[in-house]
């Protein structure tokens, strides 16, 4: 068949962009577990001022940053994914707010700014080897 070739491109895609949702709600659900399991084995996760690599601890690590809100939202959005065989890179909008306070809704503060991953396709389904957070501003609730 001749659209081969585009229509694995157009599936891996989509298989991408469905990691991109389950890598943000498993952080809402504050399900750290499920967070590290989307990784490589040797996948890195690059914050401003700390990083962790491999998919041993990542669950631990993501859980001492944001273990400590009450509630998180976080938003990936303006994908722009590049696949190349078995391996792809994504370049996408971020938003994330940080609710301190089950008892003062206006007690938050929020990052906008930018994901970048790199992806390998591992036993046939697509993993996250790396992410880079690049803040372009934070702001606070009153």
């Amino acid at each position: 068949m001749p659209d081969e070739p585009r229509l694995r491109r157009l599936l891996d895609r989509a298989d991408i962009h469905d990691l991109l949702a389950r890598f943000v709600h498993c952080l809402d659900r504050r399900d750290f577990t499920g967070y590290a399991a989307l990784f490589t084995e040797d996948g890195t996760l690059r914050l401003p001022g700390s990083e962790h690599r491999g998919r041993a601890g990542l669950a631990e690590f993501v859980a001492a940053d944001l273990g400590r809100y009450h509630r998180t939202h976080h938003m990936s959005t303006n994908h722009e994914v590049e696949v190349d065989g078995d391996t792809a890179t994504s370049r996408s909008s971020m938003r994330a707010v940080h609710l301190r306070s089950a008892d003062d809704p206006t007690d938050w503060w929020s990052v906008g700014g930018r994901y970048e991953h790199a992806y390998r396709r591992v036993g046939g389904t697509w993993l996250i080897h790396t992410v880079d957070i690049t803040p372009v501003w934070i702001g606070e609730g009153p």
